[in-house]
């Protein structure tokens, strides 16, 4: 048990090392202050998602509830309508630190990994990513501006 909290909290800090901070907007976190948004790689703005490859997100968030479930979803923005970008697992619980059920005040970091797909095609698109509680509120909702490549 001890190992794997070692190889956890390893995982975690090597990929915020490599991750890039991101300017985003919020979109509208009603439940939740975010504390900083990094996406690994983005070097520059707009980030650039290369297609066949996957792309890492930490964010890092106060809770202003308690929660005992969180549901992350993304979409791509594409002449205002919101297209679903899959997650591995939308379950924000089982990829977050510290685990859930939220407390409020306290502050935790979620990661996922976001697979840019070969069939995408290339264009410029708005992502916004949301962590949403079991009331449909969104704790952490933000948007950044991203080329797939």
């Amino acid at each position: 048990m001890k190992f794997s909290l070692v190889i956890a909290v390893f995982a975690c800090t090597f990929c915020l090392a490599v991750s890039d901070k991101v300017k985003f907007k919020d979109c509208g976190s009603t439940a939740g202050k975010i504390v900083s948004v990094d996406i690994n790689p983005c070097p520059k703005m707009p980030c650039e998602f290369k297609r066949g490859t996957k792309v890492g997100a930490s964010i890092t968030f106060q809770s202003s509830e308690a929660s005992t479930a969180v549901k992350s979803v993304v979409h791509g923005i594409l002449g205002g309508i919101p297209v679903p970008f899959p997650l591995p697992d939308s379950n924000a619980c089982n990829t977050m630190s510290p685990k859930c059920p939220l407390a409020t005040g306290s502050q935790y970091v979620y990661t996922n990994q976001l697979e840019v797909l070969q069939s995408y095609p290339s264009l410029a698109v708005l992502v916004k990513w949301e962590l949403i509680d079991p009331n449909s509120k969104d704790l952490v909702c933000f948007e950044i501006p991203v080329r797939i490549v």
